[in-house]
């Protein structure tokens, strides 16, 4: 029994299978199953039933949790101690959706650099959905994204809402100024947001709903990208009004109603339930303030 191998336990139990766990530690499914094997033959005792799609803890295990959890607790206090420090250190890994990226992301890393010095950030920008399975899966540590999901291995906390608009390059017009029909202007290009995200899937079901099938929609992951595209006139685009408030203000980009119903976006921070880190709760508390000017 060491310490390798009571993480190893806490991580199976946290989400559920030998497979995940050995993902979240840098290590091969075997290896970990071998551990298992050897602390069960120690204890003469199983620590997990294992079912075709499940790990559950016995009894033996639930003992075995309860007391891992303090012995690895009092190793780091014992680290810290004898570092002559309390301050975070390490990694922590961070995921975040294209749109936070373009908004408060940056303000939310400042405030992290100044509070926990020693800490090292992995900032990945992805999907919701990958960013979502990564957090089950122990890959991330804390992600931001659009929810909720309600999985029962998260804690998901709201955090700010994205308005979105249909907009469209400053001097392009149509024939009815005050409403655009869709089904009645020459076919456009219409650009948004990564494929099945919430902005795709609206002016999707949308055209579909309306029976408009001339016009094209495009999807592009960067949001500078899109914005570049229609700033030169190249069709429409569905975006948060976050990311374009300077080009509406400045009249390069100009608001266009349809009469769809436009998606709110709401964004959620995102952690295992059982994560026992205050500093990622920390680091969700800086990101409630931080994107609370985000309207």
């Amino acid at each position: 029994m060491d310490f390798k191998t009571l993480e190893a336990v806490l991580w199976i139990d946290r989400l559920g299978s030998f497979r995940a766990a050995a993902e979240a530690l840098h290590m091969t499914q075997p290896a970990v199953s071998v551990r298992i094997s050897q602390l069960e033959t120690a204890l003469d005792a199983r620590v997990f039933y294992r079912e075709p799609k499940s790990v559950t803890l016995t009894p033996v295990g639930m003992t075995l949790v309860h007391y891992a959890k303090q012995i690895l607790e009092l190793r780091d206090e014992l680290v810290e101690t004898i570092k002559g420090h309390q301050e975070a250190s390490g990694i922590i890994r961070i995921a975040a959706i294209e749109t936070i990226a373009q908004t408060w992301i940056s303000d939310l890393l400042m405030e992290i650099r100044h509070k926990y010095p020693n800490l090292t950030v992995d900032l990945e920008i992805a999907i919701s959905d990958e960013i979502s399975r990564k957090i089950t899966k122990g890959m991330v540590d804390v992600g931001f994204f659009l929810g909720p999901v309600n999985s029962p291995k998260m804690i998901e906390s709201e955090l700010c809402r994205y308005e979105t608009a249909l907009v469209g390059e400053g001097s392009l017009s149509f024939q009815n100024a005050d409403k655009l029909d869709l089904g009645q202007v020459p076919s456009i290009s219409i650009v948004t947001m990564s494929r099945n995200t919430i902005p795709h899937s609206a002016i999707r079901n949308f055209l579909a709903r309306e029976g408009i099938v001339h016009h094209r929609v495009d999807t592009m992951s960067s949001i500078p990208s899109i914005l570049t595209i229609t700033l030169r006139g190249e069709g429409l685009a569905l975006l948060p009004y976050a990311v374009m408030r300077e080009y509406l203000a400045s009249g390069k980009l100009r608001v266009f109603e349809t009469g769809m119903k436009l998606p709110v976006l709401r964004c959620v921070a995102g952690r295992l339930i059982n994560h026992g880190s205050p500093v990622i709760e920390d680091i969700v508390s800086i990101a409630e303030r931080v994107s609370a000017s985000i309207t």
